[in-house]
């Protein structure tokens, strides 16, 4: 069925459902007497309790017999000139056929004034326009976007400084995976911001975003024009964050671990612990030592290994046996928590996947939540274990923890005991 099908469906189903409203009235049972009916019984109850309530109080001798007869007749007369007051009923109330001839009215005119005032201030070529473009399906679509976009391109040259403008243009061109027109309109956005005279942060995260886009274009490498781009960047603004985690990129992809480390290490130093992003930069990070570790040491790391071993904490975390059997959602993360005295944020934080067989677990600088705070720098610290079924970074009242465990800077033979479930 097409779109231009629907259409018409809805809009028949729309007036189906005003006449299932306005009709039901109409057609339904109607008494013409039944409401005078209900109005005489009012009065006569009404009448009924007035006359017993004078016969109370003659009986209790509050009324002399003289004053009852004159209540008496003071009660007939009130009820007399209340018949004789009445309004005579409408008389189209007492024509049967009235109601079921305004149904039919209303069957007919209402569809009838619909369509009648679509066709005046509607648009009878919607439906036409929307069945052919259910026809041309999916290419149709994105050659309007791109008609959109090209457009906006055109109205842009005429508005240099339009800084906002530009951005658009270019988030536009990377939705289309367009990324040498999205790097051109980010270097449009730079020169219209400095025309302006913009603050420093926000030259430094169009030149942020222009390198992402250039590195995007040549599939992943930094060097050249983005790594120009990254280095003015971190020049403007050395906390940027989109720069530092491209800055770490290239250093990846240069093979200069340490380099890297330090650029993620600045980068998380200004995540909020314990949030997603700053977790995925500590994989990062993690998986950055290993690299690392891989390679040859060098004499210059010979006296810094006291020290490292220092700012690691290893172990094992341990499952009942209830708990073998549990079936563990994929998305399921295991925590590995390092706090620390008059500490309000954990020093470290390790995530692995969940598993319910005992897991081996590492902390070193790479785990750090601050780098500036080492567990180094504690005589003792609390480990303990939580295990995340929807691996959200956030505590939950679902989540399993172990007992917390206290241990040393360097301890490696740590056992963490997770309760069952």
């Amino acid at each position: 069925m097409t779109a231009m099908h629907w259409l018409w469906l809805g809009a028949l189903a729309l007036i189906v459902l005003s006449l299932a409203v306005l009709l039901a009235p109409l057609l339904g049972e109607h008494a013409p007497a039944a409401d005078e009916n209900r109005n005489d019984a009012v009065l006569r109850r009404l009448y009924q309790s007035q006359w017993e309530e004078l016969e109370r109080e003659q009986r209790a001798g509050h009324l002399s017999e003289a004053e009852h007869a004159q209540a008496r007749d003071e009660l007939q007369r009130r009820l007399l000139a209340e018949i004789e007051n009445r309004p005579a009923p409408a008389r189209w109330r007492h024509w049967p056929w009235l109601p079921r001839a305004s149904a039919l009215a209303l069957a007919v005119l209402l569809p009838v004034a619909a369509f009648a005032l679509y066709l005046q201030v509607g648009d009878p070529q919607a439906a036409a326009r929307l069945a052919q473009a259910d026809e041309v399906g999916h290419g149709g679509a994105d050659a309007q976007v791109e008609a959109m976009v090209e457009g906006l391109a055109r109205r842009l040259r005429a508005e240099p400084r339009n800084v906002p403008g530009w951005v658009m243009l270019a988030r536009s061109y990377e939705t289309l995976e367009r990324y040498d027109a999205a790097a051109q309109a980010y270097s449009q956005a730079l020169a219209g911001a400095r025309l302006g005279g913009s603050d420093k942060e926000l030259e430094a995260r169009l030149l942020a975003d222009m390198a992402d886009a250039l590195g995007s274009a040549r599939g992943g490498d930094l060097q050249g024009q983005a790594g120009v781009a990254i280095e003015e960047a971190l020049r403007l603004d050395p906390g940027q964050h989109k720069a530092l985690a491209l800055a770490g990129s290239a250093a990846v992809r240069q093979g200069d671990f340490a380099r890297a480390a330090t650029h993620w290490r600045a980068l998380l130093a200004q995540l909020e612990p314990g949030s997603d992003i700053a977790l995925r930069v500590q994989d990062d990070l993690l998986q950055l030592a290993t690299l690392d570790r891989s390679a040859p040491p060098t004499e210059a790391s010979v006296p810094a290994a006291a020290r490292a071993d220092a700012n690691r904490l290893s172990g094992e975390i341990h499952w009942p046996d209830s708990a073998r059997a549990m079936a563990l959602p994929p998305e399921a993360k295991l925590f590995v928590i390092v706090r620390a005295a008059a500490q309000p944020q954990p020093v470290a934080v390790l995530r692995l996947p969940a598993s319910p067989l005992p897991t081996r677990f590492a902390l070193d600088a790479a785990q750090l939540l601050n780098p500036a705070v080492a567990m180094a720098d504690f005589s003792a610290l609390q480990v303990s274990a939580r295990l995340s079924p929807s691996g959200a970074a956030l505590p939950a009242a679902d989540d399993l923890r172990s007992e917390p465990l206290t241990a040393k800077p360097g301890d490696s033979a740590l056992r963490l005991e997770m309760p069952g479930p």
